[in-house]
């Protein structure tokens, strides 16, 4: 429930601020990591209950994207990871309902750590056929990017 709260808080401010500036705000930037193993997804099952997504979050102000994605793996998944590339893109209008966010969806691995969940939600490895129909946002369509080898940017 604290999840969900944060969600529609962080949206309420965003759409005043965008409001008082006229709509001359940037868009909150997010980014995230893919990584498989064994045919298998890691995601979160949102705490929030919207579903699966991939393991990631809003860029901090003093921190690079390659540092947002290693410290949101960690906290949300308790694994410390390796990138290893980038398979896209993604700025939709409509990606993030709550507010207008662009996301960099990046691929890779584990280097080591224990598996454990957060406010986010828990972890868990779950075949595409599992979770599609069942995931928030557009994280469907970047999973479909990374399976096919495309990448994106939209």
């Amino acid at each position: 429930m604290r999840e969900k709260i944060k969600g529609i808080l962080a949206g309420l401010i965003f759409r005043l601020i965008a409001f008082f500036t006229l709509g001359q705000i940037s868009p909150i930037l997010s980014a995230c990591i893919i990584i498989e193993r064994d045919g298998k997804l890691l995601l979160i099952s949102r705490s929030d209950g919207l579903g699966y997504t991939i393991p990631g979050g809003i860029v901090r102000y003093k921190e690079t994207l390659e540092q947002c994605v290693l410290r949101e793996a960690q906290e949300e998944t308790g694994y410390h990871v390796a990138l290893t590339g980038i398979v896209g893109v993604y700025s939709s209008i409509n990606r993030d309902p709550r507010f207008r966010a662009v996301a960099i969806a990046y691929k890779g691995d584990i280097i080591d750590g224990t598996e454990h969940g957060s406010g986010e939600g828990e972890p868990c490895w779950c075949t595409p056929s599992e979770v599609f129909g069942h995931m928030a946002f557009d994280c469907e369509h970047m999973l479909k990017d990374y399976l096919s080898g495309q990448q994106r940017f939209s």
